[in-house]
Parts: C-alpha cells; sequence; structure tokens
C-alpha cells in the first residue's frame, strides 16, 4: 500500500475533519434547541406541559380567566409545579409532590394574574432553575 504525503493530501485531510466538526456542531445545535426549554411560549385554553429533567416544557404560559394546565410528569426524576407564593400547586390535585414520568395534574385558573412557578426538586420561588412565567387573563 502507497501512502502519499503532500500538500493536496493535507488538504483533503483538514476538509474531511472540518466537514466532521461542522455535522458535530450542527447535531450539538439540534440536540440543544427544539420545542421547549428556557424561553419557550405556549398560549391557549387548556394546555399541556411536560415537565422534564430540570426543565419545564415551556417556560411561559398564557391562558384565560377559566383556562387549565395540564402539568405532565416526563423523564426519570419526580417533578412538580408550584406557585412561588404557594397560592397553588400541582400537590393539590395530584396527592403528591413528586409526579413521575407520565402522571398528570390538571389545575385549573379562575383569578387573573401573572404567576412565577417553580419545580420544587429544580428550580426556586425566585424563578431560578426549572420555573416560569403562568398568565392568566387577556
Amino acid at each position: 500500500m502507497v501512502v502519499a504525503h503532500g500538500p493536496v493530501q493535507e488538504e483533503r485531510f483538514l476538509k474531511r475533519w472540518l466537514f466532521v466538526l461542522a455535522v458535530l456542531a450542527a447535531l450539538l445545535v439540534s440536540a440543544c434547541g427544539g420545542r421547549g426549554g428556557q424561553g419557550s411560549k405556549i398560549e391557549g385554553e387548556h394546555v399541556d406541559v411536560l415537565m422534564f429533567d430540570n426543565r419545564f416544557e415551556f417556560t411561559e404560559i398564557r391562558i384565560p380567566v377559566g383556562g387549565s394546565v395540564n402539568w405532565i410528569g416526563a423523564g426519570a426524576n419526580p417533578h412538580n409545579a408550584v406557585e412561588a407564593n404557594e397560592e397553588w400547586s400541582t400537590e393539590t390535585v395530584f396527592g403528591n409532590l413528586e409526579q413521575l414520568d407520565g402522571d398528570e395534574a390538571v389545575l385549573t385558573y379562575d383569578k387573573p394574574g401573572t404567576y412565577v412557578f417553580f419545580c420544587t426538586f429544580h428550580g426556586n420561588a425566585e424563578g431560578a432553575g426549572m420555573a416560569g412565567t403562568l398568565i392568566v387573563g387577556p
């Protein structure tokens, strides 16, 4: 077997590695993007929100007065959704603070306002970590 070395072969080798790095970078960006996560929004009368490992599917939720949110456990870790001032919690309808994969808790919101919510396992009442905002009203 003959291995040729020279500027042409080095250029081909470099181009191949740059191509491989570009593909890996694109895969990394697409894996981090997509639906849900920080900055994602949903609006509707009745919405489903998945609680993934360490993040909510949506961080801004808008519903009308009388609308509802179905908080759904997803992933390997337990989750919940609790309002920062403890005005509401998924525990009140689910019966347990720990929702696991597939567990659902539907809450209906009759009081207009803007509410910070968080997961007590992965966020805090100040809105850091696994947290978001629920806007009830027009």
